[in-house]
């Protein structure tokens, strides 16, 4: 058996360590953005005779079952794959009181190769560099994530909808692991008592779903970038945001008791195509067909006229992640060598990693002097240029190519044109006066993390 270990000292108690992984969403919390992983079965937390059932991506799919055999609270926990790529893996989390009474955590596994004499000389460097590199941003996730939620105290009940998207699956297991209560809205039948039916287009909504919530958050919408935009793909982008909106808007109204938070998306391209002109929360709205969708979209929000619910609209720029959206079909472009800037590259990204949109809706509840519309994007919009330069950098692959923009309209047609073609430079003016810190200044930051690119420690 080969033994691996990664330690890191937690200027946190060992019972405030230990919760976080004892709460829902830790594994998918703590799992490398870069692996996709999808979880099947997750019964029984961390305690002993726990099961765990994922398929992960490494590119090909790879069934990993595990079991949970050891669990002592507040000092270690314990689990072993039952079935997977190794021949025998042991993973030990063992939480220590060091002399300051803070924790020291330890990352204690245990792993053998199939025909492991011939496999493991073969592939040692490449295995341990891999575990190192996990582990590493385990560990920074994890104290990131601590030492926030140690400066905004409270636990809140949250309602989301548009739970199942891209965002929703990342900003759930953020709110989970820091102890918070999540409830879903789906318009299928309702699986547990967290789940509740709605259906916009019938107006439709239960409304014990907003039973003792504290904050309701509108991640719902027709995805814009998926499909041609055909006049009913259009209709169909602006209703689904009109229709989710209105009747959570007009829900909270009605409410004897409303939730103290309505956060309701949005995005930078209310502000169109605006070229090098700087743009803050005060800017005008564009003449794009977005800028038009997010003026509906953030109308209908505001129709919560509730007093004691503190309204946000939030504008957020194109969200970097390895989970979706744009920066998984760039880094198709580089890893399939066709990666190519479309059109002059100058046009300007607002762009955000996936760990400050989710930490910034985290500080936007928690601080009651934001409201209103806030641009949830970096405070370092770079053009498409700057862009390509800074993926191709991390991953230390070339890009060659250029594709014009006769070309982008004539194959993607409007969605091309505003989607690639058009830019904005958006600052965050409203976070930065209300003291958010970024974690990611450049998108080769947050694209070295989100990849695993980063040194080693």
């Amino acid at each position: 058996m080969i033994i691996f270990e990664k330690k890191t000292k937690l200027k946190f108690t060992k019972k405030e360590v230990f919760n976080f992984h004892e709460n829902p969403g830790a594994l998918k919390r703590l799992s490398p953005p870069w692996q996709k992983i999808s979880v099947k079965l997750h019964k029984g937390g961390i305690k002993k005779g726990a099961k765990v059932k994922m398929h992960l991506y490494d590119p090909v799919k790879i069934t990993w079952k595990a079991k949970h055999t050891e669990y002592i609270k507040n000092k270690y926990f314990e689990d072993i794959q039952t079935f997977g790529p190794f021949s025998k893996w042991k993973h030990k989390h063992i939480f220590k009181e060091d002399e300051n009474g803070f924790c020291e955590m330890t990352d204690r596994v245990e792993f053998k190769l199939f025909f492991h004499f011939i496999t493991f000389p073969l592939f040692k460097k490449i295995i341990l560099k891999k575990l190192n590199t996990i582990f590493q941003l385990r560990h920074k996730i994890l104290k990131r994530d601590l030492e926030i939620n140690s400066k905004f105290k409270g636990k809140k009940i949250f309602l989301i909808s548009g739970s199942g998207g891209v965002l929703g699956n990342l900003l759930i297991p953020r709110l989970t692991t820091a102890g918070h209560e999540v409830k879903k809205l789906v318009r299928r039948l309702p699986k547990n008592g967290n789940e509740f039916y709605w259906n916009p287009d019938k107006n439709l909504i239960d409304k014990k779903a907003f039973t003792n919530t504290d904050v309701v958050i509108n991640l719902s919408g027709e995805p814009i970038a998926q499909g041609y935009w055909t006049k009913k793909k259009k209709k169909k982008i602006v209703s689904s945001r009109k229709n989710t909106a209105t009747l959570l808007a007009k829900t909270i109204n009605s409410l004897e008791n409303p939730p103290s938070i309505f956060i309701s998306s949005s995005a930078t391209g209310f502000y169109g195509n605006k070229g090098n002109e700087l743009l803050n929360e005060t800017s005008g709205i564009g003449d794009l067909f977005i800028s038009k969708v997010c003026k509906i979209w953030e109308d209908s929000a505001l129709l919560c006229t509730n007093k004691k619910t503190r309204t946000i609209i939030l504008r957020t720029g194109v969200v970097l992640t390895p989970e979706g959206g744009a920066l998984p079909i760039i880094l198709k472009g580089f890893y399939s060598g066709l990666a190519a800037i479309p059109g002059s590259g100058n046009q300007y990204l607002s762009w955000i990693s996936h760990e400050d949109w989710i930490n910034g809706v985290y500080h936007i509840v928690f601080n009651e002097k934001i409201k209103g519309y806030v641009n949830l994007c970096s405070n370092n919009p770079v053009t498409f240029n700057q862009l390509m330069t800074d993926i191709s950098t991390s991953i230390k692959l070339p890009f060659y190519f250029r594709i014009p923009s006769f070309i982008i309209k004539v194959f993607m047609g409007q969605k091309g044109y505003e989607t690639v073609l058009c830019g904005a430079k958006v600052f965050p003016d409203k976070l930065l006066a209300n003291n958010f810190k970024f974690f990611h200044n450049t998108p080769k930051e947050a694209i070295d993390e989100m990849l695993g690119k980063e040194s080693l420690k």
